[in-house]
């Protein structure tokens, strides 16, 4: 099975943040606005980090060996981590009114997308060729 990431890759991202738009329509539809703005917010701490970790592993390298991937990978998933936990420090700190069931809501629905675009690109331990255009 051939997977082209560069594709696969900005499609998830996109996907995510439709996914925390229809869940922010939903809530505001049955809830209200601040359950709505609050999914929103939820969502974006999930999407954004997940385009920085995009970003890093995804960008042209002049050295294109497994070290430098490596390294790339492991900056990607700790600035990943740490700008999750910023996101959350500023939603919780600074946002009034806020609904946290609602973040987490938001939060959690986006990164279930992830599983799926694992599942649609063959999951686990499938036999993978990342194509390079």
């Amino acid at each position: 099975m051939v997977i082209d990431v560069k594709h696969v890759v900005p499609l998830t991202l996109l996907v995510q943040a439709c996914v925390s738009l229809v869940l922010a329509a939903v809530l505001w539809i049955s809830v209200g606005d601040v359950a709505a703005t609050s999914a929103l917010l939820g969502g974006a701490a999930a999407v954004v980090p997940n385009g920085f970790l995009a970003a890093r592993l995804l960008q042209p390298s002049r050295d294109e060996s497994a070290g430098a991937m490596m390294r790339a990978a492991w900056f990607g998933e700790i600035g990943k981590v740490l700008l999750t936990a910023l996101l959350f420090g500023v939603i919780f700190g600074f946002v009034r009114p806020i609904q946290p069931l609602a973040v987490f809501a938001g939060f959690i629905a986006a990164q279930l997308v992830v599983f799926g675009a694992l599942l649609l690109g063959g999951g686990v331990g499938a036999q993978e060729t990342m194509t390079k255009s």
